[in-house]
């Protein structure tokens, strides 16, 4: 989303699974920007929305709902990361949902720097949404020992960090790295940081370029 189609600068934020995406989009909101988080867009649409539920039901049946009759993200989850085929037939199902929620939110946002949390953001080739892309790095041994502290197995884990591009690839390619490795404390001191010096400061020069 170039600065020509707004007058926002979107920031997309990007990483790996377990890396600590969902974290620094709360420390960019302490910060002053408006954020808009994909997870919680796709929480959503698996909660409520009808349409999805109904499309689920067809292709997997009962077994991925709950005796309430809401999605169980868990079971859900384990299906497709165990199913390349069925992950895709997901992503197809959700992303094009989730994009117009996001660039609708973008464009109702009230602050002018907005961040997107968005997890396969390059896998989808949306850099040239965003004005700036910032990715955060773990070592794959810290997402790993993340994930199993959430409960998953070692193989539900390998599967899940499998299915996305490794982050020091993620890094690579973005215009700003934020390092989730270490304490949280850390981790709000870059983006403190990158907002203070980059951020802000784009967002002045592209108001004032209009």
């Amino acid at each position: 989303m170039s600065s020509e189609k707004t007058e926002k600068v979107v920031v997309g934020l990007t990483g790996g699974i377990a890396c600590g995406k969902s974290v620094a989009l709360d420390f960019f909101r302490e910060a002053g920007l408006g954020i808009v988080s994909t997870d919680a867009i796709t929480h959503r649409l698996l909660s409520e929305d009808e349409g999805v539920k109904g499309a689920l039901r067809k292709e997997f049946g009962e077994r991925v709902f709950s005796v309430e009759g809401t999605v169980d993200k868990r079971h859900l989850g384990h299906l497709i990361f165990f199913n390349p085929l069925k992950r895709r037939w997901l992503e197809e199902l959700l992303h094009p949902l989730i994009r117009t929620e996001w660039l609708h939110a973008v464009t109702n946002c009230e602050e002018n720097l907005v961040a997107v949390e968005l997890p396969l953001l390059f896998e989808n080739s949306l850099e040239s949404e965003f004005d700036f892309v910032v990715s955060i790095f773990s070592n794959p041994k810290t997402q790993m020992h993340r994930l199993l502290e959430r409960g998953l197995d070692q193989s539900e884990a390998r599967n899940r960090l499998d299915a996305q591009l490794p982050t020091g690839l993620k890094a690579r390619r973005a215009d700003f790295v934020l390092l989730g490795d270490g304490e949280t404390s850390f981790l709000g001191k870059q983006v403190e940081r990158l907002c203070r010096h980059f951020l802000f400061p784009a967002l002045a020069s592209s108001s004032s370029s209009q």
